[in-house]
């Protein structure tokens, strides 16, 4: 740790106890420091840990010096090379970061600005006079704020900028979510952080689809409802669709059929290309309409796929290897965001995905993050929410 570099720490405990996990993951990582102060910590803490949200960051920041802090509630937390789904867990990483500059914000709902005010309104209301940032990370909890909204507001104000992140998770209702920020706790509102400076930041998502027909265009939209693909009825063409498929493939088409929209509206159809997968909320059988959970327009190419676990890992695989063939620098630390409804119960196998990303792309240096309602990331120039996917995001030293 001589010198004047990124470094990066972690620990995890697991421990039903909030006492001895907050002991056991504080003691590591002031281990792993070796005397220095750390700049900046992500902290993710599970659901049965609720009952003390609002003394954790406290405690933490008595035995560690952080300058910031900021994290989530979880469903289960992400930590040293384990997933723990459904588990007590507390997850906690630690930066040293030269040449860094990191602006925390908190805001609510009712704060945010209209839609047609200027990119200076966001600016005030993340409280930044940098005008590029490199990063914003976001921790919204999604009872009490619109993501998209912000999302959209964002990419606007910030249109160089990645923006990363995920949705607060283990609450089942308002109020239950938390979001910490330093020496304050949170239960509404969206938590978040500005980074600038001596880094760079690569950015994973893998979804959990596999394509099956063939890409059509959109002939007849109204916002999130399309009512006619290649002038004919969406209906229509699910239903042929189906009675292509083999038996098996039937069920999985029942319950987890998707929608892809082709991310480049002007591409070409022969091309390999990159959808972002939405779900279909409702399919009308009167009109032969379907509803999906994105805005449309006449002229997308669109084409529909299956969540399956097969797609999942083989679309992780292909992903990291890819990654790993390009990359040429040192990782620094990475942040891994997955859906609740992947893990286990999507792909069968505990440890799944981080596994898959140690052995591919780096076992060396911290992976912290947590089991999440939602994961933000762009997929080309703009940033989406997410479902069913892991997304990671990747800090690397600048050269």
């Amino acid at each position: 740790m001589k010198g004047n570099f990124m470094h990066w720490c972690s620990a995890v405990s697991n421990s039903p106890s909030l006492e001895l996990a907050l002991e056991d993951v504080t003691k590591e990582i002031l281990k792993k420091l070796d005397g220095k102060n750390p700049d900046l910590g992500f902290v993710f803490i599970s659901s049965h840990h609720s009952s003390e949200y609002e003394q954790i960051t406290e405690k933490i920041k008595s035995k560690i010096p952080f300058k910031t802090i900021l994290g989530c509630s979880a469903s289960g937390v992400i930590g040293e090379g384990k997933e723990f789904e459904y588990l007590p867990g507390i997850s906690l990483t630690a930066g040293i970061l030269p040449d860094v500059k990191f602006t925390p914000f908190h805001f609510t709902q009712n704060e945010l600005p209209n839609p047609d005010q200027s990119p200076e309104a966001w600016h005030e209301i993340i409280d930044s006079d940098t005008e590029n940032p490199k990063a914003i990370v976001l921790f919204p909890d999604p009872f009490s704020v619109r993501t998209e909204y912000i999302l959209d507001g964002l990419d606007f104000a910030y249109p160089n900028t990645k923006i990363i992140g995920a949705l607060a998770s283990g609450g089942s209702k308002p109020g239950q979510n938390g979001l910490f920020l330093d020496n304050e706790t949170y239960f509404k509102g969206c938590a978040g952080l500005i980074i600038s400076g001596n880094f760079e930041l690569d950015i994973l998502v893998a979804q959990s689809c596999r394509p099956i027909g063939e890409p059509m265009i959109v002939t007849r939209a109204n916002n999130n409802v399309i009512n006619e693909l290649d002038n004919d009825l969406p209906i229509v063409a699910i239903k042929k669709l189906y009675d292509e498929l083999p038996e098996d493939e039937k069920y999985v088409m029942n319950n987890a059929l998707q929608i892809g929209i082709l991310m480049d509206r002007l591409g070409d159809i022969e091309e390999e290309i990159t959808y972002m997968i939405r779900n279909i909320s409702s399919i009308d059988k009167e009109t032969g309409s379907i509803t999906i959970g994105e805005s449309i327009t006449e002229g997308q190419i669109v084409q529909f796929h299956l969540r399956d676990s097969g797609a999942a890992q083989e679309e992780l695989k292909k992903m990291l290897s890819e990654y790993e063939n390009k990359n040429g620098e040192i990782i620094k630390s990475t942040l891994m965001f997955s859906s609740v409804g992947r893990g286990k119960y999507l792909l069968g196998e505990s440890h799944h995905d981080i596994n898959l990303y140690k052995n591919l792309i780096d076992d060396k240096s911290p992976i912290t993050g947590f089991f999440s309602n939602g994961e933000i990331s762009p997929i080309g120039d703009r940033t989406y929410l997410h479902g069913y996917t892991s997304s990671f995001a990747i800090f690397k030293e600048s050269n």
